[in-house]
């Protein structure tokens, strides 16, 4: 697989044996230096923001939890912000710097200003640094009256400075449609639009929700509302991340692990349940309607089962000439195979929470565990894999060691099991999780570190 390198050029497939690349002759001819570099500064941002204020606050936060701290309101408030963070800083920023590089030669074009990506990035990250630093802060107690002000307008700034950079970055998007060949020429881009287009409005939508949440915050105050909270991550996984994530895997699993060809029109007819069972979900959320929410959930559990089955990820491999292909060999296939899977836990818990709706299931799975197998298990492990040949791909080289790929699949599939098994399987746990849940956040920050040396040391970076 990584001897081996494909090459991804307008919706054909070609195989290089000189180094990887996803854009052929056809989508990048005209690569310039800058649009070239857009992405390292994003993937680090995004790192820095998972390393701190992701993995290491959480796993700090049980552990202050089980040391016997005093969790007063700030220990909520930061626990808020280091979701908000791993959603919009660790996952988001991820997927911005990979579309910044990938759409436009998916588009046949190149940005043509490549310096507001740039700004942007600077925007999204003022703004979440913002946010993981005032909304703890404004929960301690005892804060003067001037500094109490200070921070509540931080928090609410920050919201404002995200949605800025969210906007730039989708008005970059939005001018790559409007320039270079027609958009039915380019099949490549064209088949999977639909999923690309509902990923960027959702990302805007669920930063606008995040900002009228802030502002809505009670003034004394550092908490969204639950409701709102709830709706902006509903709106972030399932609107944003996983349409963008089904449209990168139906575009690079054939060419990269020889699943057979996706089906398009099972695709999009699990892209339209899925936001109907969303609406559903939201809708009964908002009226506190229990039985319309348990029907989106299981209306989305069909959308993603229909997403999993389409794209072949567990189907047996199309064979090379001379090059049998053995997925389970190639630790990146296997990141894969885990992300998928990690996603079908999240099915049966969306069936289990719409049966329990409906009383014919005994018990519901809570939703933090929902959130982190998305989160933690399918996001996360489709980075560390997807993410390791993607992104030594687009710098022209191979990542830096096949060990490091099989040291993030142990640590990224332990930091998964570590988050939600406490929560779905509470037995195998008596200490509640008191150990299992910080040690998540240790493994989960010692995969960031072996995936960023994997792909930003040696040659080529």
């Amino acid at each position: 697989m990584i001897a081996g390198t494909t090459a991804f050029a307008g919706g054909r497939e070609s195989v290089s044996r000189k180094g990887p690349s996803l854009a052929g002759k056809d989508a990048g001819q005209a690569r310039s230096p800058a649009t070239a570099a857009i992405w390292p500064p994003y993937v680090r941002a995004s790192l820095g923001l998972a390393a701190t204020a992701g993995f290491s606050l959480g796993a700090a936060l049980f552990a202050a939890s089980e040391l016997g701290f005093p969790l007063g309101p700030w220990w909520p408030a930061a626990a808020q912000a280091h979701g908000h963070v791993q959603v919009f800083g660790w996952a988001g920023l991820m997927v911005l710097g990979v579309g910044l590089h990938f759409l436009p030669r998916l588009r046949g074009t190149t940005l043509e200003h490549p310096e507001r990506a740039r700004y942007a990035l600077v925007l999204l990250v003022v703004g979440l640094v913002l946010r993981a630093l005032s909304q703890p802060l404004l929960a301690l107690p005892g804060a003067a009256p001037p500094l109490a002000a200070a921070l509540r307008a931080c928090l609410v700034g920050s919201g404002g400075l995200e949605l800025a950079g969210v906007s730039l970055a989708l008005w970059l998007f939005t001018d790559l449609l409007h320039r270079g060949p027609p958009l039915r020429t380019r099949a490549a881009l064209w088949l999977v639009l639909p999923f690309f287009l509902t990923a960027f409005i959702a990302y805007w939508l669920a930063t606008a929700l995040n900002l009228f949440g802030l502002i809505a915050a009670p003034a004394t105050g550092a908490l969204i509302p639950d409701q709102i909270d709830r709706l902006t991550n509903l709106i972030a996984f399932y609107a944003f991340l996983l349409p963008i994530s089904v449209a990168m895997s139906e575009r690079t699993f054939p060419l990269f692990f020889r699943t057979p060809r996706p089906r398009l029109p099972r695709l999009r007819a699990g892209l339209a349940l899925l936001l109907g069972g969303l609406i559903a979900r939201v809708a009964g959320d908002l009226a506190e309607a229990a039985r319309l929410v348990g029907l989106g959930e299981l209306i989305m559990a069909a959308a993603i089962a229909l997403f999993i089955q389409a794209l072949g990820v567990f189907a047996p491999r199309r064979p090379l000439p001379r090059q049998p292909v053995r997925p389970f060999r190639d630790p990146i296939q296997l990141h894969a195979i885990s992300a998928y899977l990690w996603l079908a836990a999240a099915v049966l818990v969306l069936v289990i929470n719409g049966a329990a709706a409906f009383g014919l299931a005994s018990t519901s799975v809570p939703l933090d565990a929902e959130r982190h197998l998305l989160g933690a298990g399918f996001v996360t492990m489709l980075i560390l894999g997807m993410g390791a040949h993607l992104l030594s791909s687009f710098a022209n080289r191979r990542p830096r060691s096949v060990a490091l790929l099989w040291t993030t699949l142990l640590l990224g599939n332990l930091t998964a099991l570590l988050r939600v098994g406490p929560l779905i399987v509470p037995s195998l746990f008596p200490d509640g999780g008191a150990v299992a849940l910080p040690v998540a956040g240790i493994t989960g920050l010692a995969a960031l570190i072996v995936f960023g040396i994997n792909l930003f040391t040696g040659p080529g970076l």
